[in-house]
C-alpha cells in the first residue's frame, strides 16, 4: 500500500509516497560523519561566517558578462533567474555558457566593451571552451587599447591551469574556489556566490536557508532525504529510468536545467557493481507543457516519474493568473493518481534566497543518498573526461 509522507524543511514541503511501512528511515551514524565530512558541506558552513566574498572590490558602476560551463554557469544561473534578480542589478548582465559564435558577437554589441567587467570562471581553470572564449575575448579588448588587467576577472582552483598561468602572466586578479568542490554540487560554494554579491544578490541569505535546512535534516537522521531517495530507487527497480521535474513558475525553468546536470552527471554511471545505471531527467514547465508533454507522461510508456515543482504564496504577479497555475497543477497531481503515475510533490511556501538555498541542499543531499544505494561516486565524471581528453589529443 502506498502512502504519502509530509515533511515541512524551512519553507518547503515534501509529499512523499512511501513503499513500505517504514515510514521512519533514518540514516546511520556512519553516513551522516561521512555527508558531515563533505567539503560542501563544510564550505556552507564557512560561508555562513563570511561576510564578504569580493575583498573590498567594487563591481556595481560596470556591466558584467559571465562566462563559464555546466555547472560553473548553471548554479549562477539558476540563482539569477530563480530570484529575478537580474531585473534588479542596475547594469547590464549576460551569461555565456556555450561556443556559439553568433551569441558571443551579440553580447559584444550590446555591451559598452570600456565599462564592462568579463568574469571567467572555471574549476580546473584549463576548460577548453572558456580558452577559447578567454582567446576571443583578450582579441576584443586589445583591439581596442583596454588593458586586460582591468576587466578581466578569474574564478578557478589555486592550481597550474591555464587561467592561472595566464593570469599571473597578465596580472589579472583571481579568486579562488575550494577544488575538492565539483561543478555540479558548487551552486552553494564560492564559484556561484562571488558572482551573485557581484550583482547584489543577497547571497548570505541563500546560505543561511541551506544551512537552517541542513541542520534540520541533519536532527532528523536525514529521514526526510532517505524517503525522498527511496522513492527514486524503488521506481528505477521497477524500470522507471525517466524522472522529470515539472516547475510551475516560469523563473523556475533553469532550475530544471541545473537539477538535470546534477543527476545526469553524478548519476548515470558504471556501478560499483559493473552494471550501466542512471537516471534521465527531464525538465518540463507547467502548466504550459500540459498541451504537449503530458500526454506521453500519461498514456506513454511507464518509465517515468515526476517531481512538481510549485510556489504557493506568489509576491507579485496578477493574482488570478496566479490562482490559475495552482489550479492547473492540482489537475495535473489528479490526473497522476487516476493514471498511476508516481510523482513527488515538492511545496515552496514563498519563493526568496532563504528557500531557494532550502531547495537546492534538499536535493543535493537526495542526490548523495541515492548514489549511495545506486552504488555510484556521485562525485566523479569519466564520460565527461573522455570528452575533454579527446579535445586534447
Amino acid at each position: 500500500m502506498v502512502t504519502n509522507n509530509k515533511f515541512n524543511i524551512n519553507q518547503i514541503k515534501l509529499t512523499v509516497p512511501e513503499y513500505s511501512n517504514n515510514k521512519h528511515n533514518p540514516s546511520s551514524a556512519k553516513t551522516i560523519n561521512e555527508i558531515n565530512e563533505l567539503e560542501l558541506i563544510k564550505e556552507i558552513k564557512e560561508l555562513n561566517k563570511t561576510k564578504t566574498l569580493l575583498n573590498k572590490r567594487n563591481f556595481q558602476n560596470k556591466d558584467l558578462v559571465f562566462f563559464g560551463m555546466g555547472g560553473s554557469s548553471l548554479g549562477i544561473k539558476t540563482i539569477i533567474e530563480s530570484l529575478s534578480k537580474q531585473d534588479n542589478f542596475k547594469k547590464k548582465v549576460f551569461l555565456v555558457d556555450n561556443l556559439d559564435g553568433e551569441y558571443f558577437d551579440k553580447v559584444f554589441n550590446d555591451i559598452n566593451i570600456r565599462s564592462t567587467n568579463f568574469v571567467f570562471i572555471s574549476k580546473s581553470g584549463s576548460t577548453f571552451e572558456i580558452k577559447k572564449l578567454l582567446k576571443e575575448t583578450v582579441k576584443k579588448l586589445v583591439s581596442k587599447s583596454i588593458r586586460i588587467s582591468s576587466s578581466i576577472f578569474f574564478i578557478t582552483e589555486n592550481n597550474n591551469g591555464y587561467l592561472n598561468k595566464f593570469g599571473k602572466k597578465e596580472g589579472i586578479y583571481t579568486f579562488y574556489i575550494n577544488p575538492d568542490i565539483g561543478g555540479r554540487f558548487s551552486v552553494l560554494s564560492k564559484s556561484s556566490l562571488i558572482p551573485c554579491q557581484m550583482m547584489s544578490i543577497d547571497w548570505k541569505r541563500i546560505i543561511k536557508g541551506a544551512l537552517n535546512s541542513y541542520e534540520i535534516i541533519l536532527k532528523s537522521r536525514f529521514v526526510p532525504i532517505n524517503c525522498l531517495a527511496n522513492f527514486y530507487y524503488k521506481n528505477l527497480n521497477k524500470g522507471k529510468t525517466n524522472t522529470g521535474i515539472m516547475s510551475y513558475k516560469n523563473n523556475m525553468e533553469y532550475f530544471g536545467e541545473w537539477f538535470m546536470q546534477l543527476w545526469g552527471e553524478s548519476l548515470g554511471k558504471v556501478s560499483a557493481n559493473r552494471v550501466s545505471t542512471g537516471l534521465t531527467p527531464i525538465r518540463y514547465l507547467g502548466p504550459k507543457d500540459q498541451h504537449s508533454q503530458m500526454q506521453l507522461i500519461l498514456d506513454g510508456p511507464k518509465d517515468k516519474t515526476l517531481t512538481v515543482l510549485s510556489i504557493k504564496n506568489y509576491k507579485k504577479g496578477n493574482p488570478e493568473l496566479n490562482k490559475s497555475v495552482l489550479k492547473e497543477k492540482n489537475a495535473t497531481i489528479k490526473a497522476l493518481d487516476i493514471k498511476r503515475i508516481p510523482y513527488v510533490e515538492i511545496e515552496i511556501n514563498r519563493l526568496n534566497e532563504e528557500s531557494l538555498g532550502a531547495l537546492l541542499i534538499i536535493l543535493q543531499l537526495t542526490t548523495l543518498i541515492l548514489a549511495k544505494k545506486m552504488k555510484v561516486n556521485p562525485f566523479d565524471q569519466p564520460a565527461v573526461e573522455l570528452i575533454k581528453r579527446n579535445l586534447n589529443i
